[in-house]
């Protein structure tokens, strides 16, 4: 089992690719005929695409393809398993979130004169599966840009020193919850957008949404020298905003 676990998406499409071409040698050679009639008409239906006619080729040759392979057994058993390990993964990153730990590397290059480039790990890294969280200790604060697929985000900025200037989180989230932690003294703008989901922002502002777009500001945000923008969207999920 543990095995499994460790095995890499492109080793786990390759599988799934034999599986499939095992059926269809096997089980369902029919299929090899509908494979070939659709791509046939793909192609020369694109060749024409310029007349009526070859645009009619296409969505006959897309429709005979979708429906050859929507029909296959081997392919939905897959599709179960895949959601399965999805969720499996990610109830496990629930209970072991991804931590950030600022690593600070520094290049020097001579091009006529000195130069120093300084590079750093970011926040976080984008995955398909996964829960982030800022470290329970202090952190050197970079701006968080980050597109993540199933998981929960949790961001503390009470464990880091905020510069004197306005500084940026920008979240992407396919499903989960967003947890943004705040001091009292920070003033902050949120714009958050959901398809479902409920928006808890401080204690002055709490929905429920449906396809909707949330924009909130502090009072003395435009005057503040030190202040936090958010922008966030999400597709099923909750964002709560609150002062620690």
């Amino acid at each position: 089992m543990e095995k499994l676990r460790q095995m890499s998406l492109s080793n786990w499409l390759t599988a799934g690719l034999i599986i499939v071409l095992v059926e269809i040698v096997l089980f369902n050679s029919g299929m090899i005929f509908s494979l070939v009639l659709s791509g046939g008409l793909l192609y020369f239906g694109k060749q024409a695409w310029q007349h009526m006619y070859g645009k009619i080729l296409v969505g006959v040759g897309a429709i005979m393809l979708l429906t050859a392979i929507l029909s296959m057994v081997t392919l939905r058993i897959l599709f179960v398993i895949l959601i399965i390990n999805l969720i499996l993964k990610y109830m496990e990153t629930k209970k072991n979130p991804l931590t950030f730990e600022p690593v600070m590397k520094t290049e020097q290059k001579n091009h006529g004169k000195e130069q120093l480039f300084v590079t750093k790990r970011p926040f976080f890294l984008n995955q398909w599966v996964g829960s982030h969280e800022t470290p329970d200790h202090s952190y050197e604060w970079e701006n968080i840009h980050l597109q993540n697929g199933i998981g929960d985000v949790q961001i503390d900025l009470s464990n880091t020193v905020l510069p004197e200037r306005e500084v940026f989180i920008s979240l992407r989230n396919v499903a989960g919850k967003i947890t943004i932690l705040i001091p009292y003294e920070l003033e902050i703008s949120v714009q958050h957008s959901a398809l479902a989901g409920e928006a808890s922002i401080l204690s002055s502002y709490s929905a429920r949404l449906w396809n909707e777009n949330v924009v909130y500001q502090t009072e003395d945000y435009e005057a503040a020298r030190q202040k936090c923008t958010i922008l966030s969207s999400v597709w099923i999920g909750d964002i709560e905003v609150r002062r620690v």
